[in-house]
């Protein structure tokens, strides 16, 4: 075998902040080789190693070298990534808005935080700008440069106050706090200290209403926003645009009607008419007709629907339905004929209206060729101005109506996986729906769930 010495080895690490070297053993009985300081110096300059030099190490590997052995000779330093800007909140911007169950079973509706409320001058948010990081350099004499570190624009929305630097936000106004598509809204709250009842009269309010008692007999709430009643409902109208809050529930006569454009939580429903365009929370239902665009769920010590119509489209869970007395109970889930016939109904209008709309154009498209056939004005004639109205009314219309179709088919297909999950008992007397099939139980069953199936409807055990 030739005696020969190998050149030492240098390597960079993938990051580029550490070099090494490494001494071969000589081969074939070649005689041990020392080198020098600038020697060394020299095979980090052919490897382009020229920063963070470990001068102590290289002197050390001059005097004695450590075979097989990677030394480390160099150390690059790494960049030191910034901050980016973020606001600190001084409020809750996520509120659960469901109620807690109790390790005795039974469901707290009353500390549920519907709300967040400030005060005119309050603290809302602070704003910490962004922190620059710093450069680092690699073994190479590279840099390493930090990521930009960006900026947030000021918070946008309204009912707010922001400092001449764009660092503090406070309250404008006493009202409800909220985060809107990353939009900071302070609204008026429309407050009732004690009952809603003859005294107060009627309310009619766009934003958000809180009754801090009970709503009585004949009185109508109207709310752009969400309705809270800390007391007990009775016979009375109440219309939230957004979501309603029931802590201590109601009572109705038959005469009780509730429509709420969002969610509802209530702590249990007796005797009432509800129509809802999201889920519903409760701890019973009894006796009430009640059509829900999203999922009802019943939590609590009773957890059952007694009596009545509940329809949900997305689903039902409920611990009990129907009762030891063979109380009739019709629960639904999923879409059903009315909700179908309703739907084809729309889209024949629409038709309708589009294809008017084609022959209204077609008649303002021959004004305006009879114009320039015969150069003549047709601009102002009363007939064609009639067309123009009518278009632009229908035009409309089909707008609003498309919108409304969607919105309702979005619904429809929300519900086309529906099941009714019963934890304990369906009792006799009770009848499940889903889309168009129906089943009567006959017999009480335990732990079952409904779901569609090619046949109708199929019964598992859960």
């Amino acid at each position: 075998m030739e005696a020969k010495n190998t050149p030492p080895k240098v390597n960079v690490s993938r990051d580029g902040l550490e070099a090494t070297i490494t001494f071969s053993i000589p081969s074939g009985g070649a005689p041990k080789v020392e080198y020098s300081v600038g020697q060394i110096i020299g095979f980090l300059n052919q490897a382009n190693v020229t920063f963070g030099i470990d001068q102590e190490a290289i002197a050390g590997l001059s005097e004695r070298i450590v075979y097989q052995h990677p030394i480390v000779v160099a150390r690059g330093y790494p960049c030191v990534e910034g901050q980016a800007g973020y606001y600190e909140f001084t409020f809750e911007k996520e509120l659960a808005k469901k109620p807690v169950i109790k390790p005795d079973g039974s469901t707290d509706y009353m500390n549920i935080k519907t709300i967040e409320v400030v005060h005119k001058d309050d603290l809302i948010a602070i704003y910490h700008p962004a922190v620059q990081g710093t450069s680092g350099m690699s073994v190479r004499g590279t840099p390493i440069m930090a990521k930009p570190a960006r900026d947030l624009p000021p918070l946008m929305g309204k009912g707010f106050n922001r400092s001449n630097d764009n660092l503090t936000y406070t309250a404008a106004i006493d009202g409800k706090i909220e985060v809107q598509k990353d939009k900071v809204i302070i609204s008026p709250v429309h407050e009732i200290k004690g009952d809603a009842d003859i005294s107060t009269g009627n309310i009619e309010f766009n934003g958000d209403v809180v009754i801090n008692g009970s709503v009585k007999d004949g009185v109508v709430i109207k709310a752009g926003g969400n309705v809270t009643v800390k007391g007990l409902v009775e016979n009375c109208e109440i219309y939230a645009g957004r979501d309603l809050f029931l802590l201590s529930g109601t009572k109705g006569g038959d005469k009780t009607i509730l429509e709420v454009g969002g969610s509802m939580t209530a702590q249990f429903l007796e005797f009432v008419v509800v129509n809802c365009g999201g889920n519903i929370t409760a701890d019973y239902l009894f006796k009430c007709k009640i059509t829900c665009d999203g999922k009802i769920e019943l939590t609590g010590k009773k957890a059952s629907i007694i009596g009545g119509f509940v329809s949900a489209v997305q689903g039902i869970e409920a611990d009990e339905i129907g009762n030891s007395f063979g109380t009739n109970t019709s629960v639904s889930v999923g879409v059903d004929r009315e909700r179908e016939a309703a739907m084809e109904r729309l889209r024949s209008k629409i038709e309708d209206i589009t294809t008017n709309l084609e022959k209204i154009k077609k008649g303002i498209e021959i004004f305006e060729l009879a114009g320039r056939e015969r150069g003549l004005d047709f601009s102002k004639d009363p007939r064609r101005l009639q067309l123009l109205r009518v278009k632009i009314r229908d035009e409309a219309v089909a707008n609003r109506d498309k919108e409304e179709l969607s919105k309702m088919e979005a619904v429809a297909a929300s519900g086309e996986r529906a099941k009714i999950r019963v934890y304990r008992k369906v009792y006799s007397g009770t009848t499940v729906t889903i889309d168009d099939h129906h089943a009567f139980i006959k017999d009480n069953q335990e732990h079952i769930e409904f779901s569609k199936s090619p046949d109708g409807i199929r019964m598992s055990i859960i």
